[in-house]
């Protein structure tokens, strides 16, 4: 079974995390396919791409069984894992057309990364959201740090890597992460069809253009090889172990 799903209806194209069991958590068989997705996406003749996920989370972010995985793996090629693992999810970021992420349920860790990584965001009230990586007792990834300073500004992004903690949909909205806000799940697919719409009522040239002019102010790569080295460090720490065990046993982590 395809964990993405791809199709295009007019001038949007909609990309969907296809992996509602796990709450979309973000594996490498899913990043390979997403990144595949994504190049084929790039090829339509659409003005909006929309990514959403089946399901009732947007993306519980990275998978508990590859980040346990990455606890077993030689430290020295972990770095190298995770750069792959980035970037076939951040490669949503070069697509020609405008990227909306539709946000339900819960989004944390890489999978809210992934979410910032689009152009515009449209949120449920209620949802979960979070950076919750120093909670797990890793390194932030995905490009953390630069997105939640690009969407939400440099004190908010501090203070919400810093201490993990989960905020909501509503408060993205009013942070300005988010441009539009349902106030229930019912109602987000109208609210994305709508700015989908306005969005696509747009010059098809013009677009395209900007959106090539934003991606020139948004050079990742040095945050990427910071985080991989980051995280090739925390995944061999201590730390982590307590992170996974907490998660397991749905309890709240005990770090020294």
């Amino acid at each position: 079974m395809s964990l993405v799903s791809l199709r295009t209806e007019r001038s949007v194209t909609t990309l969907r995390l296809e992996r509602p069991q796990a709450l979309n958590a973000m594996s490498e068989a899913m990043a390979r396919e997403f990144a595949a997705a994504v190049k084929r996406a790039a090829r339509e003749k659409s003005k909006v791409l929309v990514l959403e996920a089946a399901g009732h989370a947007f993306s519980a972010g990275g998978d508990l069984a590859f980040i346990e995985k990455n606890m077993k793996r030689p430290k020295a090629a972990l770095a190298g894992v995770m750069k792959r693992f980035y970037g076939d999810f951040l490669s949503i970021r070069e697509v020609p057309q405008v990227t909306i992420a539709k946000i339900h349920g819960t989004a944390v860790g890489a999978g809210l990364c992934l979410a910032l990584a689009c152009d515009l965001r449209v949120v449920v009230s209620d949802a979960k959201l979070g950076f919750n990586f120093v909670r797990l007792g890793l390194n932030p990834g995905m490009a953390a740090w630069p997105l939640a300073r690009a969407a939400l500004g440099d004190a908010r992004a501090r203070d919400l890597l810093f201490t993990g903690r989960l905020f909501t949909g509503r408060d993205l909205h009013s942070w300005g992460g988010a441009c539009a806000e349902a106030a229930l799940p019912a109602e987000l697919d109208a609210v994305c069809a709508e700015l989908a719409g306005r969005v696509a009522s747009g010059s098809g040239e013009s677009l395209r253009v900007l959106k090539a002019e934003t991606r020139l102010a948004g050079d990742l790569s040095p945050y990427l090889a910071h985080e991989a080295k980051g995280q090739a460090l925390t995944f061999k720490g201590a730390d982590i172990a307590e992170g996974v065990s907490a998660i397991r046993q749905r309890r709240a982590p005990k770090f020294a």
